[in-house]
């Protein structure tokens, strides 16, 4: 239920609270508008849960984050999901790019952070015969951002419930604010869009493929963060806040293949995303994992995932001379690539009880982009992060 801490960079750096991944997590773990297909058929039991994740980054920024959720279905035909999460969010956050020392390099100018973030979901859906139609809602309030979203998703199963088409519409009305200039109150609207297909390939493998369209409006600047540049040779001195264009549309394309092998009682599991939006951001997505049961109880799951990300048009470390009306030095928004490693351990207890651990680590920087092209002034970001999980089946 929890999204992963280290989902891509630039693809979320609209809000921009935070040091690069750090901000990221917030998105990353925002509730989505609309949920992407999980699999062929609805869940046969219900489920409830409490995980909680940690992350920490190095120098930077500390999340915990309480997730609560259940799941079940009721009287074969209605499916009931819901979640709830608190992000208390601590440390100290870069603001400003400058390049005083002679190259540009980040540079923690306001004072430590200290943020709360509470969000909620629900989504109700209902089985009829081979379709289902599920609709959904979500919010999120903390102190400078608000988000209000909804969906409706309709899936119809066909070939015997071995083909799985999925379309859906979301909605989200956002608000930002800043804690430092009280005068702003802007809105930001997106609009999203999904088809995706999930299909049977054997008895022991399994392909699904998402199409996602989002088209935004409103406020993407962030008011937090700065350019200040001292040009060479003399010369006035240049600062500009951020600002970026007032509309984004982005595109993904998100497929998944599992294959199970039962001689070694493992599946394998490959995630390839791929993005682009017209900010000229975009970016590449691999992930593979090898879950391995260890007899009747427990089971690993050892997993790598890459990221790779070209620059948006806009972004630059320093002012020029000519300032240009849209510019941002978030290295969010930079080239560069990162690695991500994990392993999750799981045992299954008497009762119904599941117990998950995950330990992984982060590592982005320019030197780990596709073609090891990355952004100059992009500073090297390292950080850890932990999950545990307890769930009970019913």
């Amino acid at each position: 239920m929890v999204a992963a801490p280290w989902a891509e960079a630039g693809v979320a750096a609209t809000k921009g609270e935070g040091a690069a991944l750090a901000a990221l997590m917030q998105a990353a773990l925002a509730l989505p508008i609309l949920a992407s297909p999980l699999g062929a058929g609805a869940a046969e039991t219900g489920e409830i849960g409490l995980t909680v994740l940690g992350y920490k980054e190095r120098g930077l920024m500390k999340i915990t984050e309480p997730v609560l959720w259940a799941r079940a279905v009721i009287a074969e035909a209605w499916e009931v999901q819901a979640s709830g999460a608190v992000d208390i969010i601590t440390g100290a956050s870069p603001q400003l790019v400058s390049n005083q020392s002679g190259r540009p390099v980040q540079t923690i100018t306001g004072a430590s952070i200290s943020d709360r973030r509470t969000t909620a979901d629900a989504k109700v859906a209902r089985r009829i015969g081979d379709f289902t139609l599920g609709i959904s809602r979500a919010v999120s309030t903390e102190e400078d951002y608000r988000s209000r979203a909804f969906g409706i998703e309709a899936r119809l199963d066909l070939n015997q419930r071995n083909t799985t088409v999925t379309a859906g519409y979301g909605k989200s009305n956002d608000r930002v604010r800043s804690a430092d200039d009280l005068t702003l109150d802007e809105r930001r609207d997106t609009r999203e869009y999904l088809a995706g297909v999930t299909q049977v390939l054997s008895p022991t493998a399994i392909v699904q493929s998402t199409l996602a369209f989002t088209r935004g409006h409103g406020w993407y600047n962030d008011p937090y963060k700065f350019t200040l540049t001292f040009p060479g040779g003399g010369g006035a001195v240049r600062l500009a806040a951020d600002r970026r264009p007032s509309s984004r549309d982005t595109l993904s394309w998100l497929t998944r293949y599992r294959r199970h092998f039962p001689d070694a009682d493992a599946t394998l599991q490959a995630d390839y995303r791929f993005y682009h939006d017209d900010w000229g951001v975009r970016a590449h997505t691999l992930e593979v994992a090898w879950q391995k049961s260890m007899g009747e109880r427990w089971s690993v799951r050892p997993a790598l995932r890459y990221y790779t990300q070209g620059a948006a048009d806009f972004y630059s470390p320093v002012v020029p001379a000519s300032r240009p009306p849209v510019l941002s030095s978030d290295q969010r928004l930079g080239a560069f690539g990162g690695l991500s490693p994990s392993l999750r351990a799981t045992v299954r207890l008497d009762g119904g009880w599941v117990v998950e651990a995950t330990a992984g680590y982060v590592h982005n920087s320019r030197a780990l982009r596709f073609g090891g092209s990355g952004s100059e002034a992009f500073e090297t970001l390292r950080a850890y992060f932990g999950i545990v999980g307890l769930t009970r089946e019913f």
